[in-house]
């Protein structure tokens, strides 16, 4: 600033004593007597709650002052009030003491003229105003932070304000017009679950997000998503958006817990075991009814054996020349993943390896075209992109594995490991009841072996079987992705054989919510056992794409219903329809919505038995209208049920 030259020095100030310039080239009137500010200044001090005892104030910071005539006015009314009507002594303020002494330097005598005396200040000021009560009303202290933590139902992370805009990043994945696109769908769709979640009513009320807190949240999302690089974020954050559209409200629930830092005290209500899908009509109150339905739903096995269905096991002869071949191509395999011709090495190789050709660049998801368009025809069809990061195919791998993998379909092969076994007799058992079960795979040096089965009871859905399996080679990948079994879950897990005791623990099962309740059996075999324990050769076995997990059990079941041919594909065999796919269909539930941490085959295993479920009801319907009745218990149709009335009647 330019030095003031006194031009306005006889000039008073426009503002006076408002103003707050530190060098005003105005001119000013005296500002207030020291005792006059010393009484302003101690009327103007609040009460502070974090103060202990009588703590004198910090000094202040060039405290703007008010007029003298204002000052005056306080001052002149604490000495009329004493006029009037005399307090008591304890009730005497030190801004009254230290107005009513300001005109002397002579210490506490109170002898010094009518200067100081406070009836000339009542006589020269007695029309002030009254001082406002509000000024000896007592200040109570804020509520601390404890006794707000006492009062909130549920402990919520306190979230910054911030806008709709992406945040800064080291490296961003696209430019920022796409990030923002991005992003705003993604809070579309927070917003769209958490409204829902509000049209519940009272059950989940401390999990509703504000305004604020969907925005953290999206921007939250957004922003762990352009860690994973330019080439998988756009996909990354497209599936994520689908996936929370998707949301039930239990997986809704579910993430906000985590997201808020309440899963601790807000526990959403899971998916028990007896809550399958029930739809079942009046006419179909009774299980044995239900199986009776659901016996005709059978799935014929004849003629199924090119798509992978096996119906009877591999002779001697068979495996012996399976074994040959596998000795002469000298553990030579083609990668299920990359298409990488490399060698396994079973037991280890003198350096210590698995497998030869080291680290495996692949796509983990499969490589599919657009929906046709019009303009194919002129233009062509466009390019196969992976999902997984939106290249072509044909384009090097955005994943990488340790080892590459391998899987056989030829039963001789798989025979030759294990032999395929069917289903045994049970002549003392009259029946047992319905079975839908699921299996994980992982890899390992003898190719895909079975690392998990799970199985529950048709229609309940009540957990009967759950179990870690050892595979009989040694294990290059869990295929965790897919399988959701971890290293650590796998390596955890106690022995069956501990846990199974006399109380039926084996039979009920461990909880498969946590992979860390599962137990491990020794084998395949053993695992195959305790499923031929709960099954006989007429006990209907449910599954999707049923002969995967019969063949890496080594089952040959004769009463299979299998969802994927009974949702066929309008293609037909070899082509199928996802579990997933069908779920949300069919069912309007979201499953395998894990992400990187896998499936969950107990999740599966009731998913696939409720769609079977609503096959029954259709295929009840459709027999009702033929003409088919319990008559007695028994399902009859149209013609026994004739024959069944005319026996009855010539009885009578």
């Amino acid at each position: 600033m330019f030095s003031a030259i006194g031009l306005f020095k006889g000039i008073p100030c426009p503002r006076q004593h408002e103003c707050t310039l530190p060098s005003c080239f105005f001119l000013h009137n005296p500002s207030p007597s020291s005792a006059n500010a010393e009484a302003v200044a101690t009327a103007a001090q609040e009460y502070d709650p974090f103060s202990a005892g009588e703590i004198s104030a910090p000094p202040l910071k060039r405290r703007r002052l008010a007029s003298p005539q204002h000052a005056g006015e306080k001052n002149a009314t604490v000495l009329f009030d004493l006029d009037t009507n005399p307090p008591k002594p304890q009730t005497l303020t030190k801004a009254t003491l230290g107005a009513t002494n300001s005109s002397t330097k002579k210490g506490n005598n109170g002898n010094n003229g009518e200067a100081s005396s406070p009836v000339r200040v009542l006589k020269a000021q007695s029309t002030m105003k009254t001082i406002p009560p509000s000024i000896a009303r007592k200040v109570s202290p804020p509520p601390t932070r404890e006794n707000k933590t006492l009062v909130a139902p549920v402990a919520r992370k306190v979230v910054k304000v911030e806008s709709l805009t992406p945040r800064n990043v080291a490296k961003a994945p696209a430019v920022w017009k796409t990030r923002l696109a991005v992003l705003q769908k993604l809070h579309e769709q927070l917003q769209a679950q958490n409204e829902k979640l509000a049209a519940t009513g009272e059950k989940w009320k401390p999990l509703i997000l504000d305004k604020q807190e969907l925005i953290t949240f999206a921007l939250d999302e957004e922003e762990a998503a352009t860690k994973l690089g330019e080439n998988i974020y756009k996909n990354a954050m497209a599936q994520k958006v689908l996936r929370i559209k998707k949301m039930t409200t239990e997986e809704w629930v579910k993430a906000v817990a985590d997201w808020t830092g309440t899963s601790a005290q807000v526990r959403p209500r899971q998916k028990s075991d007896g809550d399958a899908l029930r739809p079942f009509p009046p006419s179909l109150s009774s299980t044995r009814e239900q199986i009776a339905v659901l016996r005709h739903l059978r799935t014929p096995l004849e003629g199924l054996e090119q798509f992978g269905y096996v119906t009877s096991k591999p002779t001697a002869s068979e495996i012996a020349s399976a074994k040959a071949a596998i000795a002469a191509g000298a553990g030579f395999e083609s990668c299920d993943r990359c298409g990488t011709r490399f060698q396994v090495f079973p037991g280890r190789d003198d350096g210590g390896r698995l497998t030869s050709k080291g680290k495996c660049r692949y796509h983990w998801a499969r490589a599919g075209r657009s929906a046709p368009q019009k303009t194919d025809k002129i233009m062509g069809q466009s390019e196969a992109i992976y999902p997984c990061c939106n290249k072509v195919q044909g384009s090097e791998g955005c994943s990488e594995a340790e080892t590459h993998v391998y899987s056989v379909k030829d039963p001789k092969r798989l025979a030759a490991i294990l032999q395929f076994e069917h289903t045994p007799d049970k002549p003392d058992i009259r029946g047992l009841p319905p079975i839908s079960f699921d299996c994980e795979m992982g890899y390992t040096t003898l190719g895909m072996e079975v690392i998990r089965v799970t199985a529950v009871s048709w229609p309940e859905g009540r957990l009967v079987l759950d179990i870690l399996v050892r595979p009989f080679g040694e294990i290059l990948d869990l295929n965790t992705r897919f399988s959701g079994v971890t290293q650590q879950a796998f390596a955890n897990a106690l022995p069956y054989e501990i846990t199974a005791s006399d109380k039926g623990e084996a039979a009920e099962g461990v909880g498969s919510e946590e992979a860390f309740g599962l137990h491990k059996v020794a084998s395949p075999a053993v695992a195959r056992q305790l499923l031929f324990d709960r099954l006989s050769p007429n006990t209907p076995l449910i599954g999707h794409a049923i002969e995967n997990d019969l063949n890496v059990c080594r089952i040959i079941h004769p009463f299979i219903i299998d969802t994927a041919l009974l949702y066929p594909h309008p293609r037909g065999l070899p082509f199928k329809y996802g579990l997933k796919m069908l779920s949300q269909k069919h069912l309007s539930r979201g499953i395998q919505t894990g992400g990187e941490a896998g499936h969950d085959s107990k999740e599966d295993a009731i998913a696939t038995g409720d769609l079977v479920t609503k096959k029954v009801v259709e295929k009840w319907s459709v027999m009702q209208h033929e003409g088919w009745a319990f008559v007695d218990g028994m399902l009859m149709a149209p013609e026994e049920k004739g024959r069944g009335e005319a026996v009855r009647q010539s009885m009578l």
